[in-house]
Formats: C-alpha cells, sequence, structure tokens
C-alpha cells in the first residue's frame, strides 16, 4: 500500500482503498472464481471417469456423491459471483490473500 499525497485516498492493490461492504465483495469474487476454476476440472475429471466405468463398478456410487457435491459447490460460487456483482464492482485480477490480508 502507498500514500500519494495526504488528501487522496490509500491504495489498495492499484485501486482505491475499497469499504468493508466492497471488499467482502471483492472477496467474494475472488474466492468465487478461484474455487469455480478449480470445480471446473473435478466435474470435467469425474465426469469423464463415471464415463469411462462400467454401469456395476463399485466406484461408480463414489464418484456421483462426488459430482453432486461439486455440483453443490459451483451453485455457492455462483451465488457468491451474484452477491458480489450487486456493487458494480468489476473484478480485477488478484491474488485472494491480497485481499483478504490488506
Amino acid at each position: 500500500m502507498r500514500v500519494r499525497n495526504a488528501k487522496t485516498p490509500k491504495l489498495l492493490c492499484g485501486v482505491e482503498r475499497l469499504t468493508k461492504a466492497d471488499r467482502a465483495c471483492a472477496i467474494a469474487a475472488a474466492a468465487a472464481h478461484i474455487l469455480n476454476n478449480d470445480l471446473t476440472v473435478i466435474l470435467s475429471s469425474v465426469e469423464d471417469s463415471i464415463l469411462s466405468l462400467e454401469p456395476g463398478h463399485p466406484a461408480r456410487p463414489l464418484l456421483i456423491d462426488l459430482q453432486i457435491a461439486a455440483e453443490r459447490c459451483a451453485s455457492t460460487a455462483h451465488t457468491l459471483l451474484t452477491f458480489s456483482s450487486r456493487t458494480g464492482l468489476r473484478p480485477i485480477p488478484v491474488a485472494l490473500d491480497q485481499l483478504v490480508e490488506n
């Protein structure tokens, strides 16, 4: 964080300091994007695995449970993105830990 001068707001990650509500939305959006990226890989891998197994394979029910849980997580990520978009903030590429620490 750096200060331009005494009369301008402090900068955070290249943007002006966020309010508490804006910070919550930014953290929600960053977390949702990270979660969504990982869930895309998980859901794709699980679907491919299910399709490659014969219907009676003992791992199939476990993979289907995993797929259902990952889809619930994807729904949660979507809800977080919807929540974060209410403020009109546009997401910028920034690490989640930077937002949380600052």
